[in-house]
Protein backbone atom coordinates (compact mmCIF):
# COMPACT_ATOMS: atom_id res chain seq x y z
CA UNK A 1 0.00 0.00 0.00
CA UNK A 2 1.24 3.25 -1.20
CA UNK A 3 1.56 6.10 1.44
CA UNK A 4 -1.57 7.62 -0.71
CA UNK A 5 -3.72 4.82 0.44
CA UNK A 6 -7.09 4.79 1.94
CA UNK A 7 -8.03 3.39 5.10
CA UNK A 8 -11.07 1.60 6.23
CA UNK A 9 -12.12 0.74 9.65
CA UNK A 10 -15.11 -2.29 9.76
CA UNK A 11 -17.13 -3.55 12.52
CA UNK A 12 -17.95 -7.11 12.44
CA UNK A 13 -16.43 -9.95 10.88
CA UNK A 14 -19.80 -11.60 10.33
CA UNK A 15 -20.31 -12.21 6.32
CA UNK A 16 -20.52 -8.47 5.31
CA UNK A 17 -18.15 -7.09 6.89
CA UNK A 18 -15.23 -9.93 5.48
CA UNK A 19 -17.24 -9.20 1.75
CA UNK A 20 -16.57 -5.28 2.38
CA UNK A 21 -12.72 -6.08 3.42
CA UNK A 22 -12.23 -8.72 0.53
CA UNK A 23 -13.61 -6.14 -1.60
CA UNK A 24 -12.13 -2.78 -0.39
CA UNK A 25 -9.03 -4.82 -0.41
CA UNK A 26 -9.22 -5.61 -4.04
CA UNK A 27 -9.70 -1.70 -4.41
CA UNK A 28 -6.48 -0.42 -2.82
CA UNK A 29 -8.28 0.34 0.26
CA UNK A 30 -6.43 -0.67 3.86
CA UNK A 31 -8.77 -2.55 5.69
CA UNK A 32 -9.06 -3.44 9.28
CA UNK A 33 -11.98 -5.65 11.34
CA UNK A 34 -13.00 -5.10 14.68
CA UNK A 35 -14.80 -8.51 15.61
CA UNK A 36 -16.26 -8.59 19.12
CA UNK A 37 -16.30 -12.76 19.18
CA UNK A 38 -13.30 -14.89 18.73
CA UNK A 39 -14.13 -16.48 15.36
CA UNK A 40 -15.75 -14.90 11.95
CA UNK A 41 -19.34 -15.08 10.38
CA UNK A 42 -21.51 -13.59 13.23
CA UNK A 43 -24.42 -15.31 12.64
CA UNK A 44 -23.00 -17.51 9.80
CA UNK A 45 -21.59 -20.05 12.49
CA UNK A 46 -21.02 -23.43 14.08
CA UNK A 47 -19.26 -24.87 17.15
CA UNK A 48 -18.11 -28.18 18.30
CA UNK A 49 -19.50 -30.45 21.17
CA UNK A 50 -17.74 -33.85 21.37
CA UNK A 51 -17.16 -35.18 18.30
CA UNK A 52 -20.18 -33.39 16.74
CA UNK A 53 -20.96 -29.89 14.84
CA UNK A 54 -23.75 -27.63 14.94
CA UNK A 55 -24.27 -26.14 12.62
CA UNK A 56 -26.31 -22.56 13.22
CA UNK A 57 -27.38 -21.22 9.85
CA UNK A 58 -27.30 -22.41 6.78
CA UNK A 59 -30.16 -24.30 5.71
CA UNK A 60 -29.60 -23.63 2.14
CA UNK A 61 -27.38 -20.93 0.25
CA UNK A 62 -28.19 -18.95 -3.09
CA UNK A 63 -25.54 -19.10 -6.08
CA UNK A 64 -24.41 -22.43 -5.44
CA UNK A 65 -25.52 -23.54 -8.77
CA UNK A 66 -25.55 -22.17 -12.02
CA UNK A 67 -23.97 -18.74 -13.56
CA UNK A 68 -26.68 -16.23 -11.68
CA UNK A 69 -24.60 -13.13 -10.24
CA UNK A 70 -24.58 -14.64 -6.79
CA UNK A 71 -22.49 -17.17 -8.07
CA UNK A 72 -20.21 -14.96 -9.51
CA UNK A 73 -19.64 -13.35 -6.43
CA UNK A 74 -18.78 -16.32 -4.68
CA UNK A 75 -16.38 -17.18 -7.64
CA UNK A 76 -14.42 -13.60 -7.04
CA UNK A 77 -14.03 -14.32 -3.20
CA UNK A 78 -12.87 -18.25 -3.50
CA UNK A 79 -15.67 -19.29 -0.77
CA UNK A 80 -16.74 -22.28 -2.89
CA UNK A 81 -13.86 -23.17 -4.39
CA UNK A 82 -13.12 -26.70 -3.76
CA UNK A 83 -16.42 -27.47 -1.68
CA UNK A 84 -19.05 -30.14 -2.72
CA UNK A 85 -22.36 -28.99 -2.37
CA UNK A 86 -25.54 -30.96 -1.27
CA UNK A 87 -29.05 -30.02 -3.90
CA UNK A 88 -32.07 -29.90 -2.25
CA UNK A 89 -34.64 -32.40 -3.94
CA UNK A 90 -37.28 -32.42 -1.34
CA UNK A 91 -38.02 -28.37 -0.09
CA UNK A 92 -39.78 -29.66 2.91
CA UNK A 93 -42.36 -31.90 4.48
CA UNK A 94 -45.09 -31.01 6.49
CA UNK A 95 -46.34 -33.39 9.29
CA UNK A 96 -49.87 -32.89 11.17
CA UNK A 97 -50.48 -34.01 14.27
CA UNK A 98 -53.14 -36.83 13.15
CA UNK A 99 -49.77 -38.28 10.75
CA UNK A 100 -51.26 -36.02 7.55
CA UNK A 101 -48.15 -35.32 5.52
CA UNK A 102 -48.00 -32.40 2.64
CA UNK A 103 -44.36 -33.30 0.79
CA UNK A 104 -42.69 -30.01 -1.32
CA UNK A 105 -40.79 -31.53 -3.49
CA UNK A 106 -38.23 -28.76 -5.53
CA UNK A 107 -39.10 -29.92 -9.35
CA UNK A 108 -42.52 -28.01 -9.47
CA UNK A 109 -43.57 -31.34 -12.27
CA UNK A 110 -43.03 -34.15 -9.36
CA UNK A 111 -44.89 -31.56 -6.83
CA UNK A 112 -47.94 -31.03 -8.73
CA UNK A 113 -48.43 -34.76 -9.59
CA UNK A 114 -48.35 -35.48 -5.98
CA UNK A 115 -49.86 -33.02 -4.60
CA UNK A 116 -52.80 -33.36 -7.35
CA UNK A 117 -52.89 -37.42 -6.13
CA UNK A 118 -53.42 -36.16 -2.78
CA UNK A 119 -55.65 -33.23 -2.97
CA UNK A 120 -57.56 -33.74 -6.39
CA UNK A 121 -59.88 -31.02 -5.48
CA UNK A 122 -57.66 -28.12 -5.61
CA UNK A 123 -56.17 -29.61 -9.01
CA UNK A 124 -56.87 -25.62 -10.17
CA UNK A 125 -54.90 -24.16 -7.50
CA UNK A 126 -51.85 -26.67 -7.54
CA UNK A 127 -51.67 -25.65 -10.97
CA UNK A 128 -51.17 -22.18 -10.75
CA UNK A 129 -48.85 -22.31 -8.11
CA UNK A 130 -47.00 -25.23 -9.54
CA UNK A 131 -47.22 -22.55 -12.40
CA UNK A 132 -45.59 -19.85 -10.12
CA UNK A 133 -42.49 -21.70 -9.76
CA UNK A 134 -41.70 -22.60 -13.05
CA UNK A 135 -42.28 -19.21 -14.00
CA UNK A 136 -39.73 -17.99 -10.88
CA UNK A 137 -36.88 -20.86 -12.06
CA UNK A 138 -36.26 -18.98 -15.25
CA UNK A 139 -36.86 -15.20 -13.50
CA UNK A 140 -33.71 -16.23 -10.94
CA UNK A 141 -30.61 -15.69 -13.39
CA UNK A 142 -31.93 -12.09 -13.88
CA UNK A 143 -31.49 -11.36 -9.91
CA UNK A 144 -29.31 -8.38 -9.53
CA UNK A 145 -26.50 -9.30 -7.29
CA UNK A 146 -23.32 -7.65 -8.66
CA UNK A 147 -24.69 -3.61 -7.89
CA UNK A 148 -27.14 -2.39 -6.01
CA UNK A 149 -30.14 -0.84 -7.77
CA UNK A 150 -28.88 2.73 -6.63
CA UNK A 151 -25.72 2.39 -8.13
CA UNK A 152 -26.85 1.32 -11.85
CA UNK A 153 -26.81 3.59 -14.28
CA UNK A 154 -30.19 4.08 -16.15
CA UNK A 155 -28.84 1.82 -19.18
CA UNK A 156 -28.02 -0.66 -16.36
CA UNK A 157 -31.45 -0.13 -14.81
CA UNK A 158 -32.90 -0.83 -18.45
CA UNK A 159 -31.16 -3.53 -19.43
CA UNK A 160 -32.10 -5.63 -16.17
CA UNK A 161 -35.44 -4.66 -16.35
CA UNK A 162 -35.75 -5.54 -20.08
CA UNK A 163 -34.77 -9.48 -18.85
CA UNK A 164 -37.28 -9.21 -16.09
CA UNK A 165 -40.29 -7.85 -18.21
CA UNK A 166 -41.14 -11.88 -19.55
CA UNK A 167 -41.85 -12.26 -15.48
CA UNK A 168 -43.07 -9.10 -14.47
CA UNK A 169 -47.19 -10.63 -14.33
CA UNK A 170 -45.42 -13.57 -12.42
CA UNK A 171 -44.10 -11.29 -9.68
CA UNK A 172 -46.51 -8.48 -9.53
CA UNK A 173 -49.33 -11.63 -8.57
CA UNK A 174 -47.03 -13.52 -6.52
CA UNK A 175 -45.88 -9.62 -4.51
CA UNK A 176 -49.43 -8.83 -4.33
CA UNK A 177 -50.92 -11.10 -1.71
CA UNK A 178 -49.26 -13.26 1.35
CA UNK A 179 -49.35 -16.45 1.41
CA UNK A 180 -52.06 -16.91 4.27
CA UNK A 181 -54.13 -14.86 2.02
CA UNK A 182 -53.73 -17.14 -0.88
CA UNK A 183 -53.99 -20.21 1.01
CA UNK A 184 -57.26 -19.47 1.84
CA UNK A 185 -58.60 -20.17 -2.13
CA UNK A 186 -57.46 -23.82 -1.76
CA UNK A 187 -60.18 -26.01 -0.39
CA UNK A 188 -58.54 -29.08 1.29
CA UNK A 189 -57.64 -27.12 5.11
CA UNK A 190 -54.57 -29.38 5.56
CA UNK A 191 -52.81 -28.33 1.62
CA UNK A 192 -54.24 -24.63 2.40
CA UNK A 193 -52.39 -24.80 5.96
CA UNK A 194 -49.29 -26.40 4.66
CA UNK A 195 -48.69 -24.13 2.51
CA UNK A 196 -48.05 -21.26 5.34
CA UNK A 197 -44.88 -24.02 6.53
CA UNK A 198 -42.77 -24.27 3.38
CA UNK A 199 -40.23 -22.61 4.32
CA UNK A 200 -39.80 -23.90 7.72
CA UNK A 201 -41.78 -21.98 10.36
CA UNK A 202 -45.49 -20.21 9.83
CA UNK A 203 -44.68 -17.12 7.70
CA UNK A 204 -48.59 -16.30 6.84
CA UNK A 205 -47.81 -12.88 6.27
CA UNK A 206 -45.36 -13.01 3.72
CA UNK A 207 -45.96 -13.00 -0.04
CA UNK A 208 -46.20 -15.97 -2.66
CA UNK A 209 -43.21 -14.84 -4.11
CA UNK A 210 -40.79 -16.20 -1.83
CA UNK A 211 -42.26 -19.48 -1.06
CA UNK A 212 -42.32 -20.11 -4.57
CA UNK A 213 -39.57 -18.34 -5.41
CA UNK A 214 -37.13 -20.50 -3.10
CA UNK A 215 -38.70 -23.83 -4.50
CA UNK A 216 -37.88 -22.42 -8.34
CA UNK A 217 -34.29 -21.88 -6.84
CA UNK A 218 -34.28 -25.46 -5.90
CA UNK A 219 -35.61 -26.97 -8.28
CA UNK A 220 -32.91 -24.88 -10.53
CA UNK A 221 -30.09 -26.12 -8.42
CA UNK A 222 -28.88 -22.50 -7.78
CA UNK A 223 -29.28 -22.72 -4.08
CA UNK A 224 -27.61 -25.68 -1.50
CA UNK A 225 -25.55 -26.70 0.86
CA UNK A 226 -22.13 -26.65 0.76
CA UNK A 227 -20.64 -29.44 2.89
CA UNK A 228 -18.40 -26.79 4.92
CA UNK A 229 -20.67 -25.53 6.68
CA UNK A 230 -21.79 -22.15 8.14
CA UNK A 231 -18.36 -21.41 10.25
CA UNK A 232 -15.88 -23.36 6.91
CA UNK A 233 -17.69 -20.68 4.58
CA UNK A 234 -17.03 -17.75 6.53
CA UNK A 235 -13.61 -18.97 7.28
CA UNK A 236 -12.79 -19.18 3.64
CA UNK A 237 -13.92 -15.75 3.08
CA UNK A 238 -12.26 -14.68 6.26
CA UNK A 239 -8.81 -16.31 4.81
CA UNK A 240 -9.50 -14.36 1.41
CA UNK A 241 -9.20 -11.25 3.28
CA UNK A 242 -6.08 -11.79 5.08
CA UNK A 243 -4.94 -13.02 1.91
CA UNK A 244 -5.58 -9.68 0.24
CA UNK A 245 -3.60 -7.97 3.11
CA UNK A 246 -6.53 -7.24 5.13
CA UNK A 247 -6.61 -7.42 9.34
CA UNK A 248 -8.87 -8.64 11.19
CA UNK A 249 -8.68 -7.77 15.29
CA UNK A 250 -10.94 -10.93 17.20
CA UNK A 251 -12.24 -9.91 21.12
CA UNK A 252 -12.50 -6.40 20.17
CA UNK A 253 -15.21 -4.72 21.27
CA UNK A 254 -15.83 -1.28 19.55
CA UNK A 255 -17.61 1.01 22.29
CA UNK A 256 -17.68 4.21 20.31
CA UNK A 257 -17.36 5.62 16.34
CA UNK A 258 -15.39 8.73 16.50
CA UNK A 259 -16.76 11.62 14.75
CA UNK A 260 -15.03 14.62 13.40
CA UNK A 261 -17.08 18.06 12.25
CA UNK A 262 -19.75 15.49 11.37
CA UNK A 263 -17.30 12.67 9.21
CA UNK A 264 -16.41 9.61 10.81
CA UNK A 265 -12.87 9.30 12.02
CA UNK A 266 -12.34 6.14 13.59
CA UNK A 267 -13.38 3.43 16.29
CA UNK A 268 -12.58 3.49 20.28
CA UNK A 269 -12.80 -0.37 21.26
CA UNK A 270 -13.81 -0.91 24.71
CA UNK A 271 -10.50 -1.14 26.21
CA UNK A 272 -9.98 2.82 25.51
CA UNK A 273 -7.68 2.25 21.84
CA UNK A 274 -8.75 4.52 19.37
CA UNK A 275 -7.81 3.20 16.04
CA UNK A 276 -8.47 5.76 12.49
CA UNK A 277 -9.06 5.37 9.01
CA UNK A 278 -10.77 7.41 6.20
CA UNK A 279 -13.67 5.60 6.34
CA UNK A 280 -16.00 3.57 9.48
CA UNK A 281 -18.17 1.12 7.62
CA UNK A 282 -20.54 -0.88 10.33
CA UNK A 283 -21.48 -4.37 9.53
CA UNK A 284 -23.13 -4.84 13.03
CA UNK A 285 -26.37 -4.08 14.42
CA UNK A 286 -28.06 -1.22 13.16
CA UNK A 287 -29.80 -0.02 16.65
CA UNK A 288 -26.32 -0.66 18.63
CA UNK A 289 -24.86 1.66 15.67
CA UNK A 290 -27.05 4.21 15.81
CA UNK A 291 -27.70 4.39 19.35
CA UNK A 292 -25.01 3.41 20.80
CA UNK A 293 -21.71 3.73 18.86
CA UNK A 294 -22.68 7.43 17.21
CA UNK A 295 -24.96 8.44 20.62
CA UNK A 296 -27.83 8.39 19.00
CA UNK A 297 -26.70 12.12 17.10
CA UNK A 298 -27.15 11.74 13.82
CA UNK A 299 -31.49 10.46 13.22
CA UNK A 300 -32.22 8.79 10.00
CA UNK A 301 -35.89 9.68 8.19
CA UNK A 302 -37.06 5.85 7.67
CA UNK A 303 -35.04 3.62 10.49
CA UNK A 304 -35.91 6.39 13.37
CA UNK A 305 -39.94 5.13 12.14
CA UNK A 306 -38.58 2.42 12.34
CA UNK A 307 -37.16 2.38 15.68
CA UNK A 308 -40.24 4.12 16.86
CA UNK A 309 -42.49 1.26 16.02
CA UNK A 310 -39.79 -1.45 17.18
CA UNK A 311 -39.93 -0.18 20.82
CA UNK A 312 -43.83 -0.04 20.93
CA UNK A 313 -44.08 -3.59 18.95
CA UNK A 314 -41.57 -5.19 17.13
CA UNK A 315 -43.42 -7.36 15.47
CA UNK A 316 -43.03 -7.13 11.61
CA UNK A 317 -40.51 -4.33 11.83
CA UNK A 318 -37.37 -6.96 12.75
CA UNK A 319 -37.77 -10.69 11.60
CA UNK A 320 -38.35 -13.23 14.95
CA UNK A 321 -35.93 -14.34 17.03
CA UNK A 322 -34.84 -18.17 16.93
CA UNK A 323 -34.45 -20.94 19.43
CA UNK A 324 -32.37 -23.82 18.49
CA UNK A 325 -32.15 -27.28 19.76
CA UNK A 326 -29.43 -29.57 18.28
CA UNK A 327 -29.76 -33.17 19.56
CA UNK A 328 -26.15 -35.27 18.89
CA UNK A 329 -27.47 -39.06 18.90
CA UNK A 330 -25.44 -42.00 18.44
CA UNK A 331 -27.66 -43.68 15.18
CA UNK A 332 -28.09 -42.99 11.66
CA UNK A 333 -30.73 -41.19 10.53
CA UNK A 334 -30.43 -40.54 7.26
CA UNK A 335 -33.13 -42.61 5.90
CA UNK A 336 -35.38 -39.61 7.57
CA UNK A 337 -36.43 -36.70 5.38
CA UNK A 338 -33.35 -33.86 5.81
CA UNK A 339 -35.86 -31.09 6.42
CA UNK A 340 -39.21 -31.55 7.76
CA UNK A 341 -41.70 -29.39 9.66
CA UNK A 342 -43.66 -30.72 12.42
CA UNK A 343 -47.23 -29.23 13.64
CA UNK A 344 -47.71 -30.13 17.51
CA UNK A 345 -50.55 -29.74 19.50
CA UNK A 346 -51.63 -27.02 22.03
CA UNK A 347 -50.05 -28.31 24.94
CA UNK A 348 -46.58 -28.86 23.54
CA UNK A 349 -46.74 -25.25 22.22
CA UNK A 350 -47.70 -24.03 25.40
CA UNK A 351 -44.44 -25.88 27.15
CA UNK A 352 -42.17 -24.21 24.51
CA UNK A 353 -41.12 -20.70 25.89
CA UNK A 354 -42.05 -17.72 23.65
CA UNK A 355 -42.80 -19.80 20.70
CA UNK A 356 -44.48 -17.73 18.18
CA UNK A 357 -46.40 -20.61 16.07
CA UNK A 358 -47.73 -23.79 17.08
CA UNK A 359 -44.67 -25.70 15.07
CA UNK A 360 -41.18 -26.66 14.47
CA UNK A 361 -38.56 -27.47 12.31
CA UNK A 362 -36.83 -30.54 12.19
CA UNK A 363 -33.47 -30.83 10.23
CA UNK A 364 -31.11 -33.80 10.04
CA UNK A 365 -27.98 -32.18 10.00
CA UNK A 366 -25.62 -35.03 9.13
CA UNK A 367 -27.59 -35.65 6.02
CA UNK A 368 -27.08 -32.46 4.71
CA UNK A 369 -23.67 -32.26 6.06
CA UNK A 370 -22.44 -35.43 6.38
CA UNK A 371 -18.93 -33.79 8.33
CA UNK A 372 -20.81 -32.81 11.03
CA UNK A 373 -21.30 -35.95 12.51
CA UNK A 374 -19.29 -39.66 12.84
CA UNK A 375 -19.93 -42.31 10.82
CA UNK A 376 -23.18 -43.88 11.47
CA UNK A 377 -24.34 -40.73 13.80
CA UNK A 378 -26.90 -37.99 13.55
CA UNK A 379 -27.38 -34.56 14.32
CA UNK A 380 -30.77 -33.19 14.77
CA UNK A 381 -31.26 -29.65 14.47
CA UNK A 382 -34.73 -28.24 15.70
CA UNK A 383 -35.74 -24.37 15.82
CA UNK A 384 -38.72 -22.45 16.16
CA UNK A 385 -39.27 -18.68 15.66
CA UNK A 386 -39.80 -16.63 19.48
CA UNK A 387 -40.14 -13.59 21.09
CA UNK A 388 -36.78 -12.43 23.04
CA UNK A 389 -39.30 -10.95 26.16
CA UNK A 390 -40.31 -14.03 27.56
CA UNK A 391 -36.14 -15.40 27.36
CA UNK A 392 -35.19 -11.61 29.23
CA UNK A 393 -37.51 -12.09 31.60
CA UNK A 394 -36.75 -15.87 32.45
CA UNK A 395 -33.37 -14.31 32.63
CA UNK A 396 -33.94 -11.07 34.73
CA UNK A 397 -32.77 -12.34 38.17
CA UNK A 398 -29.04 -13.08 36.83
CA UNK A 399 -26.25 -11.63 38.60
CA UNK A 400 -23.77 -10.23 36.21
CA UNK A 401 -20.08 -11.13 37.69
CA UNK A 402 -17.22 -8.59 37.04
CA UNK A 403 -14.49 -11.69 37.15
CA UNK A 404 -14.43 -13.32 33.96
CA UNK A 405 -11.90 -16.51 33.12
CA UNK A 406 -8.56 -15.86 32.04
CA UNK A 407 -8.32 -16.84 28.53
CA UNK A 408 -12.15 -16.10 27.91
CA UNK A 409 -13.82 -13.86 25.79
CA UNK A 410 -15.16 -11.38 28.57
CA UNK A 411 -17.22 -9.24 26.11
CA UNK A 412 -19.23 -12.74 25.14
CA UNK A 413 -19.65 -14.35 28.58
CA UNK A 414 -22.48 -13.93 30.91
CA UNK A 415 -24.38 -15.55 33.46
CA UNK A 416 -27.66 -16.68 33.68
CA UNK A 417 -30.50 -16.85 36.21
CA UNK A 418 -31.26 -20.00 37.23
CA UNK A 419 -34.54 -19.88 36.01
CA UNK A 420 -33.82 -18.96 32.53
CA UNK A 421 -30.96 -22.49 32.51
CA UNK A 422 -33.86 -24.18 34.16
CA UNK A 423 -36.48 -23.22 30.84
CA UNK A 424 -33.76 -23.93 28.52
CA UNK A 425 -33.27 -27.54 29.78
CA UNK A 426 -37.19 -28.30 29.99
CA UNK A 427 -37.35 -26.88 26.06
CA UNK A 428 -34.56 -29.56 24.93
CA UNK A 429 -36.62 -31.83 27.39
CA UNK A 430 -39.72 -31.25 25.87
CA UNK A 431 -38.44 -31.44 22.37
CA UNK A 432 -36.41 -35.01 22.86
CA UNK A 433 -39.62 -36.72 24.28
CA UNK A 434 -41.49 -35.28 21.39
CA UNK A 435 -39.55 -36.21 18.39
CA UNK A 436 -38.67 -39.29 20.40
CA UNK A 437 -42.40 -40.60 18.30
CA UNK A 438 -40.60 -40.02 15.33
CA UNK A 439 -37.53 -41.03 15.16
CA UNK A 440 -36.72 -44.52 16.28
CA UNK A 441 -34.84 -45.26 19.32
CA UNK A 442 -33.86 -41.22 19.60
CA UNK A 443 -34.24 -41.04 23.65
CA UNK A 444 -31.57 -44.16 24.14
CA UNK A 445 -28.86 -42.92 22.22
CA UNK A 446 -28.93 -39.36 22.93
CA UNK A 447 -25.10 -38.30 23.17
CA UNK A 448 -25.80 -34.35 23.81
CA UNK A 449 -28.28 -31.77 23.83
CA UNK A 450 -27.72 -27.75 23.20
CA UNK A 451 -30.54 -25.42 23.17
CA UNK A 452 -29.61 -21.70 21.55
CA UNK A 453 -31.64 -18.73 22.70
CA UNK A 454 -32.32 -15.26 21.24
CA UNK A 455 -30.04 -13.96 24.56
CA UNK A 456 -27.32 -16.15 22.94
CA UNK A 457 -27.52 -14.48 19.79
CA UNK A 458 -27.34 -11.37 20.98
CA UNK A 459 -24.15 -11.61 23.35
CA UNK A 460 -22.49 -13.02 20.22
CA UNK A 461 -23.57 -10.80 17.47
CA UNK A 462 -25.23 -7.71 19.07
CA UNK A 463 -28.24 -7.94 17.15
CA UNK A 464 -31.47 -6.43 18.49
CA UNK A 465 -33.58 -8.83 20.37
CA UNK A 466 -31.59 -11.73 19.36
CA UNK A 467 -32.54 -10.90 15.67
CA UNK A 468 -31.46 -13.96 12.96
CA UNK A 469 -32.21 -11.43 10.06
CA UNK A 470 -32.61 -8.38 10.82
CA UNK A 471 -35.46 -5.89 9.55
CA UNK A 472 -38.72 -7.84 8.35
CA UNK A 473 -37.98 -7.96 4.03
CA UNK A 474 -41.89 -7.40 4.10
CA UNK A 475 -42.29 -4.87 7.18
CA UNK A 476 -44.52 -1.38 6.67
CA UNK A 477 -41.56 0.35 5.99
CA UNK A 478 -39.17 -1.78 3.93
CA UNK A 479 -40.52 0.28 0.39
CA UNK A 480 -39.67 3.36 2.02
CA UNK A 481 -35.96 2.30 3.28
CA UNK A 482 -35.23 0.52 0.12
CA UNK A 483 -35.85 3.89 -1.82
CA UNK A 484 -33.88 6.08 0.38
CA UNK A 485 -31.24 3.32 0.15
CA UNK A 486 -31.22 3.63 -3.58
CA UNK A 487 -31.02 7.30 -3.25
CA UNK A 488 -28.75 8.06 -0.66
CA UNK A 489 -26.68 4.56 -0.31
CA UNK A 490 -26.65 2.90 3.54
CA UNK A 491 -25.80 5.86 5.08
CA UNK A 492 -26.65 8.13 7.75
CA UNK A 493 -27.84 11.64 7.07
CA UNK A 494 -25.14 14.48 7.55
CA UNK A 495 -22.35 11.86 8.15
CA UNK A 496 -19.81 11.86 6.32
CA UNK A 497 -17.37 8.65 5.46
CA UNK A 498 -20.14 6.09 7.14
CA UNK A 499 -21.12 3.15 5.68
CA UNK A 500 -23.95 0.25 6.81
CA UNK A 501 -23.16 -3.11 5.62
CA UNK A 502 -25.06 -6.29 5.94
CA UNK A 503 -28.88 -6.70 6.75
CA UNK A 504 -29.41 -3.63 8.20
CA UNK A 505 -29.38 -1.61 5.07
CA UNK A 506 -30.40 -4.84 2.58
CA UNK A 507 -32.08 -7.49 2.20
CA UNK A 508 -32.22 -10.70 4.43
CA UNK A 509 -29.75 -13.79 3.60
CA UNK A 510 -26.29 -14.74 4.17
CA UNK A 511 -25.79 -14.53 -0.09
CA UNK A 512 -27.50 -10.78 0.56
CA UNK A 513 -24.47 -10.06 3.10
CA UNK A 514 -22.28 -10.90 1.25
CA UNK A 515 -22.99 -9.03 -2.12
CA UNK A 516 -23.83 -5.80 0.05
CA UNK A 517 -19.86 -6.17 0.99
CA UNK A 518 -19.38 -5.85 -2.82
CA UNK A 519 -21.77 -2.92 -3.09
CA UNK A 520 -19.69 -0.90 -0.31
CA UNK A 521 -16.63 -0.97 -2.36
CA UNK A 522 -18.72 0.31 -4.97
CA UNK A 523 -19.67 3.04 -3.00
CA UNK A 524 -16.24 3.52 -1.71
CA UNK A 525 -15.25 3.56 -5.46
CA UNK A 526 -17.52 6.03 -6.48
CA UNK A 527 -16.77 8.47 -3.86
CA UNK A 528 -12.79 8.20 -4.37
CA UNK A 529 -13.67 8.69 -8.34
CA UNK A 530 -11.99 5.42 -9.01
CA UNK A 531 -12.78 1.99 -11.10
CA UNK A 532 -14.15 -0.57 -9.52
CA UNK A 533 -11.86 -3.85 -9.61
CA UNK A 534 -12.10 -7.22 -9.07
CA UNK A 535 -9.03 -9.83 -7.91
CA UNK A 536 -9.23 -12.92 -9.38
CA UNK A 537 -9.46 -15.81 -7.16
CA UNK A 538 -7.17 -18.84 -8.22
CA UNK A 539 -7.85 -22.20 -6.79
CA UNK A 540 -4.89 -23.25 -4.29
CA UNK A 541 -3.00 -20.38 -4.62
CA UNK A 542 -1.29 -18.33 -1.99
CA UNK A 543 -1.20 -14.94 -4.47
CA UNK A 544 -3.40 -12.99 -6.08
CA UNK A 545 -3.42 -12.00 -9.84
CA UNK A 546 -3.13 -8.27 -10.96
CA UNK A 547 -6.62 -6.26 -10.78
CA UNK A 548 -9.31 -6.86 -13.69
CA UNK A 549 -11.23 -3.76 -14.26
CA UNK A 550 -14.55 -5.07 -15.06
CA UNK A 551 -16.58 -1.77 -13.80
CA UNK A 552 -15.78 1.78 -14.08
CA UNK A 553 -17.38 5.32 -11.65
CA UNK A 554 -16.25 8.14 -13.11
Amino acid sequence: MSKNTKSVIIIGAGMSGLSTAAYSQMNGYETTIFELHETPGGCCTSWQRKDFTFDWCLSWLKGTGHKDEMSLIWNELGCLDDVSIYHINTFNTVIFPDGQKVTFHADPDKLELSLIEQFPEDTKHIKEFCGYIRKLAGCSPHFPFLKNTGLMTWWEKAKMMWKLLPYMKTLMNTMSISIEDYSKRFNNPILAESLNWIIYDRLGSFPVMPFAFNIANAADKAIGVPDVGSLGLAKKLASRVKKLGGKIHYKAKVDQILVENNKAIGVRLSNGQEHFADYVISASDSYNTTQHLLRGAYPHPVMDKMYSHLHNDPKGIIFPSLVAVFIAVNKDYTDHDPYSTYLIDDKLKSELIGINHGGIAVQVRSTLLPKQAPEGKSVLYITYLTDSQPWQNLNANSVQSEHISIGRNSHTRRRRSVEYKVAKKGVGSKILQFLSQHFEELENNVEFIDVVTPLTCERYTKNYNGTVLGWDPFSPYSEEFEKYINRHGPTLPHLDNFYFSGHWGTSNGVAQAVASGRHIAQYLCLQDSKRFRVTPFLSNANTATQPKENEQYA
